[in-house]
């Protein structure tokens, strides 16, 4: 029961201060906004200025509202709303972001090297199997097409197989145009999302994360199915040593 006051004391502390800080983040707001108002030349005032003194506004009220409420009983979730709010709002002023000189953070740019590192696997990963996909269905589709030639008449769905293989060849054409354009992995992605959001029937369906997504349940049954029967040699392998025994 003491450490539960405790750390009801703790949060009612906390957020007294977080109610402290966002009163003084808008103070600075306030003469950020006042000397870039009086800075504006022959009395005209610019519209982003008048849309940052019209959010300021609203900011205001809301922090109104809340310095009328009782730290004990105030809502943490709407707190830190605000917050968030008057971060971004800061942000984008321009307050406490201004460069000084150019500065070079080698944990950064690891970091930066790495997401981009990661992005070009999963893109150079995601292309590879759909060429693999691509290729499997060419070499099925060549076989029906043979077996359709000898006289055999093919089922429905393999004859929807062929339509699409048919339709996946055409248009990974401007699909590989667009991939040897000289890109970074993530505009590759970026370019190729908004095709297949856009233009889902431009985009070859082996190249889809439907057919991806079917591929890696099929690879990991297989893996699972491998590893069951593993399993039952091991065993009676072990059955046979131990009668042996």
């Amino acid at each position: 029961q003491e450490i539960l006051a405790v750390g009801e004391k703790l949060r009612v502390k906390k957020d007294a201060l977080s109610v402290d800080k966002i009163n003084y983040e808008l103070e600075r707001i306030y003469v950020f906004l006042n000397g870039e108002i009086e800075a504006s030349s022959a009395g005209v005032i610019p519209l982003n200025d008048r849309l940052a003194v019209a959010e300021f506004g609203l900011l205001e009220s809301q922090m109104q509202n809340i310095n009328a409420v009782d730290v004990d009983f105030l809502d943490a979730d709407v707190l830190r709303v605000v917050v968030d709010q008057v971060v971004d709002f800061k942000r984008r002023l321009g307050i406490d972001y201004y460069v000084q000189g150019i500065k070079f953070d080698v944990d950064s740019v690891k970091r930066w090297l790495n997401e981009v590192l990661e992005t070009s696997k999963d893109g150079l990963r995601f292309y590879w199997k759909g060429l693999k996909l691509l290729v499997s269905d060419l070499r099925y589709s060549i076989s029906l097409i043979a077996k359709a030639i000898t006289g055999v008449v093919l089922k429905p769905r393999e004859v929807r197989t062929l339509r699409r293989t048919f339709k996946d060849i055409v248009t990974f054409i401007p699909f590989l145009i667009i991939l040897i354009i000289p890109l970074t992995p993530i505009g590759h992605v970026f370019v190729f999302g908004a095709i297949q959001r856009f233009f889902p029937e431009f985009f070859p369906s082996c190249f889809t994360e439907r057919r991806q997504n079917l591929l890696q349940l099929f690879e990991q049954s297989e893996y699972v199915d491998l590893d069951i029967d593993e399993g039952l040699k091991e065993r009676v392998v072990r059955v046979f040593s131990s009668f042996l025994a």
